[in-house]
C-alpha cells in the first residue's frame, strides 16, 4: 500500500512540508547522547560470541539500496548498539540536507506509520510500506502513530547521529534515524531499529519519580532492581562514557526490548510495560477501630509490588487522637517517600486518646 494520497512521493525536508508537522521543535527536556552495550545482558541470558567486529563508517561502495525487512534479522546485532540522541540542530541538519521520499503508510492493522527514506536510496514505494509493516509488528501501544522514521544509509546516518552510531532516536521529537540497509556483516538493520524503537516505548512510559528513559519502564526496572542497584554505585542511568554508558539501564532497556521481539517467534518474554504500561499508583486500603481499653497500637502490612512513590495517609474519627509509623526494611520512613527494593511497608497506628475507627490508605506504584 502506498503512502497516503495527500502526500507526494517525494519531499524535501523543510518548514512547509510534513515532516515537520510530526517534529516539534523546542523539546522539554535536555539531551543527552545514549549509548548501549551492557556487561549484565545476563538477564535475558544473552550470550553473543564473536561480534566484536567494529562498525565502520561505508568505503567505496555500490549504490546503496534500501533493503526489504525481514523480522528474522532482528536477532543479528552487535554487543553494543551505539547510539545517540538526536538533537535539535542535528534534526534541522537533516531537513535541509536533501530529498527524501516516503511519508505516512497504513498498515493491513489499520495503524498509521511515518516512513521517510534518504533519496540515496531508489524511489520504491512497496519497500516503505514494508518497513511501515515491520514496525506495527513489533510489541508496541499506541506511541507506534507519534513516531516518524528516516532510513539512510550508514555514512548518512553517522552524519546526523555521530561518527561512532549506527542509529539514533530524539525523545522530544518523536523521531528515529537509522540504516536503511545493513551497517555491518554483524549487524541488520533490523536489529538497530528495534532498539531504537525501544527508546520510544521507554519515552512514553512512566516510570515516576524516575525517567523511564534512563532507568527503563516500571516493571522492567523494579524486576531488575534498578533503583537498588543505582543506588549501590552497581547501574549508572543516563551514563553517557565509558565504561559507565555499558551499565546504562536506559540503553539495557532497548536491547532488551530488541530480545524480546526476536523470542516472539518461540520463547515467552513479559512485554514489560509495553502492551499494558504502568501508569499511576494503586491504592491500598486498611480499615479498623479502637476501644477506650485495650490495644493501643494497631500494625499492617502493605504490598510494595514495583519501585516508585509511596504516600500514606491516615483519617480517623473525630474523638479519636491517633500517631502514625512507617516502617520499610525495619528502617522508620516518612509517609511520603520512595520505594526502593523494598516489596513491602508496615504501617502502625497508635491511639492516643479517645476512641472510634480509622482509614489507612496507601498509595503505592
Amino acid at each position: 500500500m502506498a503512502p497516503k494520497q495527500e502526500l507526494p512521493p517525494t519531499l524535501r525536508f523543510g518548514n512547509r512540508l510534513p515532516l515537520p508537522r510530526r517534529v516539534r521543535f523546542g523539546g522539554h527536556r535536555s539531551f543527552r547522547p545514549l549509548a548501549s552495550g551492557f556487561p549484565w545482558l545476563g538477564i535475558v541470558c544473552i550470550v553473543v560470541a564473536a561480534l566484536a567486529t567494529s562498525v565502520t563508517a561505508a568505503g567505496a561502495q555500490p549504490a546503496a539500496r534500501l533493503e526489504s525487512p525481514n523480522p528474522a534479522e532482528i536477532v543479528r546485532g552487535p554487543l553494543a548498539i551505539r547510539d545517540t540522541v538526536l538533537t535539535r540542530p542535528a534534526l534541522e541538519h537533516l531537513q535541509k540536507a536533501g530529498t527524501a521520499w516516503g511519508g505516512p503508510y497504513t498498515t493491513p492493522t489499520g495503524e498509521t506509520v511515518t516512513v521517510y527514506a534518504s533519496d540515496a536510496y531508489p524511489q520504491d514505494p512497496a519497500l516503505g510500506q514494508r518497513w511501515a509493516n515491520f514496525l506495527d509488528g513489533l510489541v508496541h501501544g499506541t506511541e507506534l502513530s507519534l513516531l516518524t522514521v528516516y532510513l539512510a544509509p550508514l555514512a548518512e546516518v553517522q552524519s546526523v547521529c555521530g561518527q561512532q552510531a549506527i542509529g539514533c532516536y530524539s525523545p522530544g521529537d518523536n523521531t528515529l534515524v537509522a540504516p536503511g540497509d545493513d551497517p555491518s556483516t554483524d549487524t541488520s538493520a533490523e536489529a538497530v531499529i528495534t532498539h531504537e524503537y525501544g527508546h520510544h516505548v521507554a519515552n512514553h512510559r512512566s516510570d515516576a519519580p524516575w525517567d523511564a528513559l534512563d532507568y527503563g519502564t516500571k516493571r522492567w526496572a523494579t524486576y531488575e532492581q534498578v533503583c537498588a542497584k543505582t543506588a549501590a554505585g552497581q547501574l549508572f542511568p543516563g551514563a553517557e562514557t565509558e565504561p559507565r554508558y555499558m551499565l546504562n539501564p536506559g540503553e539495557a532497556f532497548a536491547e532488551i526490548y530488541r530480545v524480546l521481539n526476536e523470542r516472539l517467534a518461540g520463547l515467552t518474554e513479559a512485554p514489560w510495560d509495553v502492551v499494558s504500561p504502568w501508569t499511576t499508583n494503586t491504592m491500598q486500603t486498611r480499615t479498623a477501630s479502637f476501644a477506650k481499653q485495650g490495644t493501643a497500637t494497631r500494625s499492617f502490612t502493605f504490598s510494595t509490588p514495583l519501585d516508585g512513590t509511596l504516600k500514606v495517609s491516615l483519617s480517623h474519627a473525630r474523638g479519636l487522637g491517633t500517631a502514625l509509623a512507617v516502617s520499610k526494611g525495619g528502617t522508620r520512613a516518612a509517609a511520603s517517600s520512595t520505594v526502593c527494593g523494598t516489596r513491602s511497608v508496615r504501617v502502625t497506628v497508635t491511639r492516643k486518646s479517645g476512641s472510634g475507627s480509622f482509614k489507612l490508605s496507601a498509595s503505592t506504584a
